[in-house]
């Protein structure tokens, strides 16, 4: 995974563009001012760089180190702190715990979906928020970006029965067909999910571990 996207992310400009996505700018205000924000599945930097400017206390983990190095130096030239973590997703261990947590079209297999969004939710504080948007199952059908394998992409169902499980308010979980304008990698008609929750209380390791069974 960390080859596939050094290949993709090593050129001069930035693949996914350097404005924020649009659904994570225009709902970073149910995070508290000032509070502490992981940007999952980073890659070049433009949503924690956005977050940064607002004052939020930014963390972006990320497998490719070329995509977290043009996030370091960008920040470098703004005067901004960003918090970097070069690691593979599953491999990634929660320290402390977040006011919010974003994603936006993070590629992970089916298999490892599910505990990921689980650690995500045990990482946040109580009454943070969970925001992401993801390619739906239906993505392939409406056009060439995003991944062609029905493995790499997130069902709407799966989605609902985790979150279902769990002590969150659903602001929103849905599945919409959008126009995404994100430099040249992300450019026409996406099928989206979005997703907005956010965390009524906090929940023992040992519970939550049952959501994790097949």
């Amino acid at each position: 995974m960390q080859e596939v996207w050094n290949q993709k992310f090593n050129r001069e400009d930035f693949l996914y563009g350097e404005n924020p996505n649009e659904f994570i700018k225009e709902n970073s205000s149910f995070f508290k001012p000032k509070s502490r924000i992981l940007c999952l599945g980073e890659g070049e930097g433009r949503n924690a760089l956005y977050l940064a400017k607002q004052g939020f206390r930014v963390e972006a983990l990320d497998a490719s180190d070329i995509g977290l190095q043009k996030l370091q130096k960008k920040a470098l030239e703004e005067g901004l702190a960003i918090t970097i973590r070069h690691t593979l997703i599953e491999n990634w261990n929660p320290q402390g715990f977040y006011g919010g947590i974003i994603c936006s079209y993070m590629h992970l297999p089916k298999s490892e979906q599910k505990d990921m969004l689980l650690k995500a939710f045990l990482a946040l504080e109580k009454d943070g928020f969970f925001i992401a948007e993801l390619f739906s199952t239906h993505q392939p059908k409406y056009n060439h970006f995003g991944p062609k394998e029905q493995e790499l992409l997130y069902d709407l169902k799966d989605l609902y029965g985790i979150f279902s499980n769990l002590p969150c308010k659903i602001y929103k979980l849905s599945q919409e067909i959008i126009t995404l304008d994100e430099g040249m990698g992300h450019k026409g008609e996406a099928s989206a999910l979005r997703i907005i929750i956010k965390k009524e209380r906090q929940v023992l390791n040992e519970v939550s571990q049952s959501h994790l069974e097949p």
